[in-house]
């Protein structure tokens, strides 16, 4: 009799644990962006026009880029943030020291933010997604196209030596959005595109937090 208490009080003991009910609990948190560079390392930002490499005449969008991280750095960069209006000549490139050194001379602790952008839409079709007819998985005639507005923005940003011309950080972002709506605005397009831009950049450059999520388990 007693072994066998034994083997059940064993079986309760192994099999308990199975029984347990796990919850889970989602929660944000704020973490320190890590910075590309030390802080303290400039004084001042200054934020040129970028330079489009797809222009459009309806939307300027080197002007637009250069107001949006103007913006940025003023909110997230406690130093002088100031704007310039540069001459983008045939030729020049973000490596090229020559030409950047003569863009802001004399600020000492300064940094140039410059780029090269594109925001190009394309109408694109696909398939609409719905099951499957079930005389057969190949059928796809009687499966309607979906029309959509695709944007694309690329952006190539720099963070230059105003003294040297030398880039001291470089690296190009690309973000895409599909619209259902075919009239959508560019100007739309641009503003949700050109933020996600800013979650990347604004922690590497300026050391702002990042929003997190974290998952916790609870029994």
């Amino acid at each position: 009799m007693r072994a066998r208490a034994l083997v059940l009080l064993a079986s309760v003991l192994v099999t308990g644990p199975a029984c347990v009910t796990v919850r889970t609990e989602t929660f944000r948190i704020d973490l320190p962006g890590v910075r590309a560079l030390p802080a303290g390392s400039f004084r001042e930002v200054v934020v040129v026009n970028f330079r489009d490499d797809a222009p459009s005449p309806s939307f300027a969008l080197g002007a637009e880029l250069q107001g949006f991280f103007a913006a940025v750095a003023d909110r997230a960069f406690e130093g002088s943030v100031s704007r310039l209006t540069v001459d983008w000549e045939k030729g020049t490139a973000l490596a090229d020291p020559a030409f950047w050194k003569r863009v802001a001379p004399g600020r000492e602790g300064a940094v140039i933010l410059a780029g090269t952008a594109s925001l190009a839409g394309r109408t694109r079709k696909a398939l609409q997604k719905q099951k499957v007819p079930i005389d057969g998985p190949f059928r796809v005639a009687d499966r309607p196209l979906l029309e959509y507005l695709q944007y694309a923005l690329v952006v190539d940003i720099a963070l230059l030596s105003a003294e040297t011309g030398e880039p001291l950080f470089r690296r190009t972002y690309r973000e895409e959005k599909d619209y259902t709506d075919l009239e959508k605005p560019v100007e739309f397009a641009f503003s949700e595109l050109a933020d996600r831009v800013r979650e990347g950049l604004a922690p590497v450059l300026f050391g702002t937090p990042t929003i997190e999520e974290r998952t916790l388990l609870r029994r």
